[in-house]
């Protein structure tokens, strides 16, 4: 079994609904925001056949058998 880690291949890009601003009455659109960069590791777990796994679309698994990366931290995106 060797250490491994989920990260995010790309942003997770946020968009706010609108509202309608309850002064002037006019329809206001937030601006969107990356709410988890590229790189963010959202799991680590032991897995003995990586093949086995599924990972789902704009993630990708990564070897970490040291244990750099825990949760919440960022691994460094292959470009």
């Amino acid at each position: 079994m060797t250490n491994y880690i989920l990260y995010r291949t790309a942003n997770y890009v946020v968009q706010p609904p609108p509202y309608t601003d309850p002064i002037s009455g006019r329809t206001v659109t937030p601006p969107s925001f990356v709410a988890a960069p590229a790189g963010h590791v959202i799991l680590t777990q032991q897995i003995g056949d990586p093949s086995s796994v599924s990972v789902p679309a704009g993630f990708a698994l990564a070897a970490d058998p040291a244990g750099h990366y825990p949760v919440g931290s960022l691994y460094p995106v292959p470009a």
